[in-house]
């Protein structure tokens, strides 16, 4: 079995996941809660990570928070690499860290989207039926082949081998296709944002 080692402190989970995002030349993740971590402010994931994990100390929430932020940056130290990421709807409306962080948010992902060509944000409408009912995941495809990444309440998993990749893989294509396109994504993301300003 080639499954990673469990991290065993906040330094060396970081350092695995910058290892995987910088490494891989196509990103495909599937976050049906939140936003994905690499497209996060400051202030949403520190409100991200507060309420999933309340006994977490303020500066070690203060150290995801700020590793978050500076995630997107690894898209651009290489040519032909890609990062898509399907969020289900009700991410756009989930008022996390109160209704001016969750605009804030938005108001991020939109700018984003707008200079980063080679990031796709689409959106999972609710009602969809779709093979990521399990939870999120990031499958990572580089040279030395692919590995999925897996955060959950006990810390995080990576898995490496093929066949243990595979039905990730599967779900990721499967919620990829159920998604909105692309364009009517951002109408979406607009109409969030539009409805903060107006509420």
């Amino acid at each position: 079995m080639n499954t990673a080692t469990e991290p065993t402190t906040l330094d060396e989970h970081l350092d695995r996941l910058l290892a995987l995002e910088t490494a891989a030349d196509h990103i495909h993740g599937w976050h049906p809660s939140l936003f994905p971590g690499m497209l996060q402010t400051a202030d949403y994931a520190r409100a991200a990570i507060t309420t999933a994990a309340p006994a977490l100390p303020p500066h070690d929430v203060e150290k995801r928070a700020t590793g978050r932020t500076v995630r997107i940056d690894t898209l651009g130290r290489a040519a032909g690499r890609t990062a898509r990421f399907v969020i289900g709807e009700a991410v756009l409306t989930q008022p996390v860290g109160g209704s001016a962080t969750l605009a804030a948010q938005l108001d991020h992902l939109m700018t984003l989207l707008a200079l980063r060509p080679t990031l796709e944000v689409r959106v999972l409408p609710r009602g969809e039926a779709h093979a990521g009912l399990h939870g999120p995941f990031t499958v990572y495809q580089g040279r030395p082949g692919r590995a999925v990444f897996i955060e959950h309440l006990a810390g995080t998993s990576v898995l490496n081998t093929p066949e243990r990749a595979l039905s990730f893989i599967h779900a990721s294509d499967n919620v990829g296709e159920r998604a909105a396109s692309p364009v009517d994504s951002l109408r979406m993301i607009e109409a969030a944002r539009r409805r903060l300003t107006h509420a």
